[in-house]
């Protein structure tokens, strides 16, 4: 491959965007599946505001020990001792999100004797605190080639200190790291033409589809069939929903079109506690595993199988 200083990316602008972990519920986080915009939230995601102009440092990392044995001076091979996916950042602005994840603590109204607010407002520092698992969003952007990182789940794992002086402003330095989410850290998305099929960034779209299972209380995929609701936001075209046979050996069309409302009623044949569902749209393939029992499909990083 020839050298192509078109390839050499920058972060001339970015955010950083926090919600609750994902708890599995129909109601909880819904971890982002497509880059975005470049500008806006992902739904149920807040903005943390301004970052210091060093940005974000993102930081993959798999610690291994070496293998040696008596017929070498060299090691054989190296074996995975741990492995940590860390974000840090300095944030500006002084609002709710970022002093109440620095603290780690909430801020309540203040009250006066009668029951009135005073305008005043208190942040409790336990002396033995909870620590907050949330999920973490970076988006990155250089003209209409977007990037995102996804943490499904993470905590707060290290703070700096507050600097309070006449000239500087305040400053909140976090370090957070990832936490196991189903076998994975995180993932990162783009629109960028990394696999080099077209030499053009992908057109940016907001297609979303929400993957549910409606009886999961009551579900017994040992005994009877069961179904998943598909629900598809934002398509400029036609989607197709697919379910994976039991063999991995093929998807079966269960879907195309979808109902009026952009919903799709998928049956899971009896004898499977668990399916993966594949939406696909504008040559995208979104891949979800759901289980008999949960509430909500899990996002997966890749299909088990690729193609029809």
């Amino acid at each position: 491959m020839a050298n192509d200083p078109q390839k050499i990316r920058f972060a001339p602008h970015g955010g950083l965007y926090m919600a609750p972990a994902p708890d599995g519920s129909a109601t909880g986080t819904k971890l982002p599946e497509l880059v975005g915009d470049g500008v806006t939230a992902p739904a149920g995601y807040k903005a943390f505001g301004y970052v210091t102009e060093d940005g974000v440092t993102i930081t993959p990392a798999i610690q291994t020990n070496p293998v040696t044995v008596w017929q070498s001076a060299v090691p054989v091979l190296y074996n995975v001792q741990s492995a940590s996916f860390q974000v840090a950042a300095t944030l500006q602005e002084v609002n709710q999100l970022t002093t109440e994840l620095f603290f780690g603590a909430k801020w309540i109204a203040v009250e006066d004797k009668d029951g009135q607010p005073t305008g005043n407002y208190r942040l409790d520092l336990s002396s033995s605190p909870d620590l907050t698992e949330i999920s973490l969003v970076v988006d990155w952007s250089q003209g209409n080639i977007l990037y995102r990182s996804v943490i499904p789940r993470a905590m707060v794992s290290e703070r700096g200190a507050i600097q309070l002086q006449r000239t500087n402003n305040q400053q909140y330095q976090l370090t957070i790291d990832a936490l196991d989410y189903n076998g994975t850290l995180g993932y990162v998305l783009t629109n960028d033409d990394i696999l080099g099929t077209n030499g053009t960034p992908a057109p940016v779209h907001n297609f979303a589809a929400d993957v549910t299972v409606p009886n999961s209380t009551t579900n017994d995929g040992t005994a009877a069939a069961w179904t998943v609701k598909v629900q598809t936001h934002n398509q400029t075209g036609p989607v197709t929903v697919s379910l994976l046979r039991a063999d991995n050996s093929a998807w079966d069309v269960v879907g195309s079109p979808l109902q009026a409302d952009g919903s799709v009623t998928v049956t899971v044949p009896v004898g499977r506690e668990s399916a993966e569902v594949k939406v696909n749209h504008a040559g995208l393939d979104l891949c979800y595993q759901a289980g008999d029992n949960s509430a909500v499909a899990t996002v997966k990083t890749s299909c088990t199988v690729a193609g029809a």
